[in-house]
């Protein structure tokens, strides 16, 4: 899904499902492996050195998040393990988001660096992701209204 909205969808109901509390370090992951590569553009605003964007698709893999997940945790007011583990809930719902899509390029390396072989279910293209926005969309309203209808509007 290259859409961060259906990204934050995702994080949101798993946030909501399972009563996290800090539901922006969900959220937060669930951007991140987007977020990374597209420091790139900062040059568009101040000389940086030129990097290749091709060797930012390694924040796509799991192993690759997961270490910047460990740098970026110590940022947070929180208990460090749980700030790992929220994030990388996050940052796995993305990955298998964007694993279920169909991809020109192959899929997503899932088991980066132990292999190369890219993964892909194959369940929509990737410009069809506001086909899973409005059910996505559905699903929080259900899980918002039962949570309010139950007397724990915070969740």
């Amino acid at each position: 899904m290259p859409d961060w909205f259906t990204h934050v969808l995702i994080g949101l109901i798993i946030a909501e499902v399972f009563n996290v509390r800090k539901k922006s370090l969900i959220l937060i992951g669930a951007i991140i492996p987007d977020i990374l590569p597209k420091l790139v553009l900062l040059r568009l605003f101040t000389p940086i050195p030129e990097v290749s964007y091709a060797a930012f698709k390694a924040f796509h893999t799991p192993f690759v998040i997961f270490l910047a997940i460990l740098l970026i945790a110590p940022l947070f007011r929180y208990d460090y393990k749980k700030v790992v583990a929220l994030i990388s809930i996050g940052a796995l719902s993305h990955l298998l988001a964007d694993a279920a899509l169909r991809h020109f390029a192959g899929g997503v390396r899932l088991l980066y660096p132990l292999s190369m072989t890219k993964y892909s279910f194959g369940l929509f293209w990737p410009n069809e992701s506001f086909i899973i926005m409005v059910p996505l969309f559905a699903i929080y309203c259900v899980i918002m209204a039962r949570k309010y209808r139950n007397g724990n509007p915070a969740g």
